[in-house]
């Protein structure tokens, strides 16, 4: 026995080939490489580095890192590369949620070249407008005043696509799609009373606007966070209603106070936009009225903190009754009342160059250029309104394809919706609740740069959607063959296809 373990461990020995003699130098040059890479710029390295195990993880996981993505959505990583674009700041600065966006990008674009059916999904009809933008949009590029700014801004746009397209391509089954909203939902919780309340603690907040208290979120500005929970609002919200647990209907609750608490103004409308939309949409495909009632009741469990805080901050002073009536009968006085805080003279200089080029755009990161031009004092120059931002860099021919692809996105969402599918809806309803309020933030926001707390929600609800009416479909087309082949009476298909719609 001994003499033949040794025989054994001697010819294990002699049976390393070529390939592992190649191996371990190799791993010991790139560590070496690494070494010296972090010894020279850390954090490019570092970026690197992640890059590398990002495109691993895409390329094994595509739908786990998705899910990763969606959990720390909102979270600002800035800090992990010394503060707010601390990085490369003679080419505009990066931060840790720059290297995320690239990463990103890369990890999502190479599974999209990698993976067959992810890749046809460039063809689908859902999609074909957004990556018509995308492509005009890179286009534009060639004729920038800012290339790089416009590259920055064309991988924003370019990243709640993606989402959409592994999403849709990979066709995760029900039960996939209801752990990865389990996880999204358990993240906001977690998000909402443990993290936050420690953020406050410390002293993470804002006292503006006549003494009113602006709270943040995982130390990102009170606006994004404020989009991120508008987008959790909606998917527990509809899932109370689809499974009438009442813990979907606390955590509602407490997004909405961390809402309130912002004071974000156009979160406020975004919200009740969506709940509106929410609601007509269940109405419409279900013929019951339940879920329109209760989505007007949560709007106005949230108008009555809200609205004189808005109100306060946009107007200066809580007004009666009688004088918002007046104001809101002449949009001019309300125009002329409302506090823009300096967004009405970004607007007057963007509107202005766009008009040299109305139908092509200047080209992408040209919004940027000319209030950097203009006002050079700007830190952070963005046009504070996606739509003249569009418009100004890639014209009207930018903007038409943009409402295109996300009309497309809601005609699939309301087109799920109206399928009798659990999983489905809780897809679809929060899909719409999210565009129609991306329609609204988009007034006087950059929705565009809040990839990680908002736009990347709405391409993974609106693929989830189109993924979960998938299943649903193939689900009903098993049972329908299983009735024609005969190989259960037509009663057991009937519970079989019954049960696809739980």
């Amino acid at each position: 026995m001994r003499n033949t373990l040794i025989a054994d461990l001697t010819h294990a020995g002699r049976s390393i080939g070529p390939r592992e003699w190649i191996l371990v130098p190799a791993v010991i040059g790139g560590a070496a490489v690494i070494s010296v890479a972090l010894a020279l710029s850390p954090f490019l390295a570092l970026g690197a580095v992640i890059g590398v195990v990002l495109a691993l993880f895409a390329l094994t996981r595509p739908l786990a890192l998705v899910g990763l993505m969606l959990v720390i959505g909102p979270a600002d990583l800035s800090m992990v590369t010394g503060g707010f674009k601390s990085m490369f700041e003679q080419l505009g600065g990066l931060d840790m949620n720059g290297i995320r966006l690239i990463g990103m990008s890369g990890a999502l674009g190479l599974v999209v070249l990698a993976d067959r059916q992810v890749g046809r999904q460039l063809f689908n009809p859902r999609a074909f407008f957004y990556v018509a933008l995308i492509a005009y949009g890179a286009a534009t590029l060639l004729f920038s005043p800012a290339p790089l700014d416009g590259a920055r801004l064309l991988l924003k746009i370019a990243y709640p696509l993606l989402v959409f397209l592994v999403i849709t391509g990979l066709s995760p089954d029900r039960s996939r799609l209801d752990r990865m909203m389990d996880a999204v939902l358990i993240g906001a919780a977690v998000l909402c009373l443990v993290v936050n309340p420690l953020y406050l603690a410390f002293g993470d907040f804002e006292r503006t606007i006549g003494g009113w208290v602006r709270l943040r979120g995982v130390g990102v500005h009170q606006n994004p966070f404020a989009f991120y929970l508008v987008a959790a609002i909606l998917m527990s919200f509809v899932r109370f209603t689809t499974r009438g647990q009442a813990r979907y209907l606390l955590l509602c609750a407490i997004c909405s106070v961390w809402m309130v608490l912002t004071i974000t103004r156009i979160a406020f409308l975004a919200a009740l936009v969506a709940l509106f939309a929410v609601g007509v949409v269940s109405a419409i495909v279900t013929r019951r009225s339940r879920v329109l009632i209760g989505a007007l009741i949560a709007a106005l469990l949230i108008t009555m903190p809200f609205a004189p805080l808005v109100l306060e901050r946009s107007l200066g002073f809580v007004p009666s009754a009688g004088e918002l009536i007046a104001l809101l009968s002449s949009p001019r006085a309300l125009v002329l009342a409302m506090n823009w805080e300096g967004r009405d003279v970004f607007w007057a200089l963007v509107f202005q160059a766009y008009m040299a080029s109305p139908v092509q755009g200047l080209g992408l990161g040209a919004s940027a250029f000319v209030l950097r031009l203009h006002l050079p004092g700007m830190s952070n120059p963005v046009v504070h309104n996606d739509y003249l931002r569009l418009l100004a860099d890639t014209g009207i021919i930018g903007v038409s394809l943009f409402a295109c692809a996300l009309g497309a996105w809601a005609w699939g969402a309301l087109r799920a919706a109206a399928l009798p599918d659990r999983t489905t809806r809780e897809y679809a309803l929060p899909a719409v609740g999210c565009i129609a309020a991306l329609a609204i933030i988009g007034l006087t926001d950059n929705a565009f740069d809040y990839y990680g707390p908002f736009t990347q929600y709405v391409g993974y609800l609106s693929g989830g959607a189109i993924a979960a009416a998938a299943c649903f479909t193939k689900g009903q087309q098993e049972a329908v063959r299983v009735v024609e082949q005969g190989t259960t009476g037509g009663g057991g298909a009937m519970v079989f296809a019954g049960r696809l719609s739980r």
